[in-house]
């Protein structure tokens, strides 16, 4: 029984997949993480990383090659992480696999995780100087609900998330299945690998959902037993596939 699970990004929740998840296909089983939920579950010691959390992931929800992952920007690259440890079908939303791709000035783990403890990354001069810095018109009034929602988080849950996007690991061997990308996305830089290119910013398949969801259909269509592909529809009635 094939499942679906989603993992938002940094600041974000699960409802950055409302618009989009209505339209894909129907699955066993959908599970919407919610990373702030999935921290306070496993209350790590110490300073995390995106392989120990993928490790963490994998291991609660039992995570398969049966499974399809979904991931919007940092949820794209924690989902690529699972891939390479379970090997199940992983597409990535504005995403990256290379943390070089994410558009910062600060990159240091360390330096960052200490203007969280001081406060500042969550202070009114700073969530003010986020959204003014920002370009894009079509997604402004969202990416200022979600710097507005960082006041609301422990800086904890600020810090480990900031770990997981910079702190340093070894590159990926198995690359994700499937990218959606919008070349004007200012948080996440193109990918340097294929992709199917979405109109809008960074929060493409928040405003483009239809278009999001043909992509993903069209490719999960084309994948060996995929309950909808014609390759399983010929070995349910009894024709050889190649």
């Amino acid at each position: 029984m094939t499942r679906l699970l989603l993992l938002h990004g940094y600041t974000e929740d699960r409802t950055i997949f409302d618009p989009l998840l209505p339209l894909l296909p129907p699955f066993a089983e959908v599970i919407s993480l919610d990373l702030e939920e999935e921290f306070a579950h496993w209350q790590p010691r110490g300073k995390v990383n995106v392989q120990t959390l993928a490790r963490h992931l994998a291991g609660r929800y039992h995570v398969g090659p049966a499974d399809v992952l979904i991931g919007h920007s940092m949820g794209g690259w924690i989902a690529a992480h699972l891939k390479e440890l379970t090997g199940a079908i992983t597409i990535l939303l504005s995403a990256f696999t290379d943390q070089a791709k994410i558009v910062s000035r600060i990159r240091s783990p360390r330096l960052l995780g200490l203007v969280t403890q001081s406060g500042l990354m969550q202070s009114a001069f700073l969530l003010k100087r986020f959204k003014r810095r920002y370009r894009h018109d079509e997604s402004r009034a969202l990416h200022a609900a979600l710097v507005d929602g960082m006041v609301r988080y422990q800086w904890r849950y600020v810090q480990q998330q900031l770990y997981v996007l910079f702190a340093q690991v070894p590159p990926l061997t198995v690359p994700p299945d499937l990218r959606l990308h919008a070349r004007r996305d200012n948080v996440i830089r193109l990918p340097d690998e294929d992709y199917v290119e979405l109109p809008g910013d960074h929060f493409a398949h928040y405003f483009y959902p239809q278009l999001a969801a043909e992509a993903i259909q069209a490719f999960l269509q084309r994948q060996r037993g995929w309950p909808g592909s014609a390759r399983a529809l010929s070995a349910q009635q009894g024709v050889g596939g190649d």
